[in-house]
């Protein structure tokens, strides 16, 4: 049976409404191109399973296999585990790909890069679009400078779907099943640290779709505490194992992504509970091990007047002024 040059895994859950617009976007593509899709079903409650079923009865190259509903890093590990491409790839149900996706990364793989980077268009909500697209650019020299960077870099860190990886790469990494939010970052993060080639090309391949439950949701998300104290052992993990080791580099793009990026989610997600289990759930977040260690630097407060007095208030352990403070804005 002859190889695949790239096979794409999408988790499914509950897509019912946006899984043909995505798997037809891949067939689209893959005219005349040796492709492999894995579709995995993550006990979808709809028509999910149905519709991939179709998918798979009709071309030979669409594998659908199905899971009880344990999250969407366990979905892409199901496809990991039995994927054959050379490049592997991810979508997620309610995106698309472009019409030039394959055509463009073979011609990018040519040069046998570890990973390669492509832009993305987002839709919003309300159907404004914004595309991002990276620089053209190879990697070959210092690429554990770029885990000191990983707060800037979004194109590189923040996504699984907008890169491909050389099978070989990730053959032994796997997404954290146990995280909900971050898990693409930590699964980059490894990705990078194995790897010796990694080009970014200036093509938007990927559309995202934005879709209600996002992080900006009036949805209270359990376990997101957890879930990034997780993330920050993770994170450490990594850096641990490079030549820099936890340098002031390091440190630096460590704090700034924490406590500028993590931080804030914490925040919003601590408004949507009650006045008395705001203040009891910002009291944990505070005495969080990655909040501990992050403030035993000394870094920024940040750029903005509101965020410098949020930190303040934060930092000095100001919690009921800062719940009230944070009710008024959010």
């Amino acid at each position: 049976m002859v190889q695949p040059f790239i096979t794409l895994i999408t988790p499914i859950y509950n897509g019912q409404f946006h899984l043909k617009g995505c798997v037809d976007s891949i067939v689209k593509a893959a005219v005349n191109y040796n492709i492999e899709l894995i579709l995995v079903d993550d006990g979808s409650t709809d028509d999910s399973l149905e519709i991939a079923k179709e998918y798979s009865n009709s071309f030979s190259w669409i594998k659908t296999i199905q899971q009880h509903n344990q999250g969407p890093s366990s979905a892409r590990n199901a496809g990991l585990n039995i994927a054959r491409g050379e490049y592997i790839g991810f979508v997620d149900c309610d995106d698309c790909i472009s019409e030039n996706y394959f055509s463009e990364l073979f011609s990018a793989s040519l040069i046998k890069p570890d990973i390669i980077v492509f832009g993305y268009e987002r839709i919003s909500l309300n159907g404004d679009r914004q595309a991002h697209s990276p620089m053209n650019k190879l990697h070959t020299k210092d690429l554990e400078l770029l885990l000191c960077n990983v707060n800037s870099d979004r194109e590189l860190f923040w996504s699984s779907s907008t890169k491909i990886f050389k099978a070989t790469l990730i053959s032994n990494i796997r997404f954290d099943r146990h995280m909900r939010l971050g898990e693409d970052t930590v699964f980059n993060l490894n990705a990078v640290l194995n790897s010796q080639k990694i080009l970014r090309i200036d093509y938007v391949l990927y559309f995202y779709y934005e879709v209600d439950g996002s992080l900006s949701s009036s949805i209270y998300k359990e376990n997101l505490i957890e879930n990034m104290e997780r993330h920050f052992s993770s994170r450490l993990s990594v850096n641990k194992r490079t030549s820099c080791g936890l340098n002031a580099k390091a440190w630096e793009d460590i704090y700034n992504y924490y406590i500028f990026h993590i931080l804030p989610w914490l925040f919003s997600n601590s408004m949507h509970l009650d006045k008395r289990q705001q203040l009891r759930e910002l009291k944990e977040i505070r005495d969080l091990n990655f909040v501990i260690h992050c403030y035993s630097k000394s870094f920024s407060l940040g750029k903005s007047p509101r965020m410098i007095l949020i930190q303040f208030m934060f930092r000095m352990k100001l919690l009921y002024s800062l719940r009230v403070y944070l009710s008024k804005i959010h």
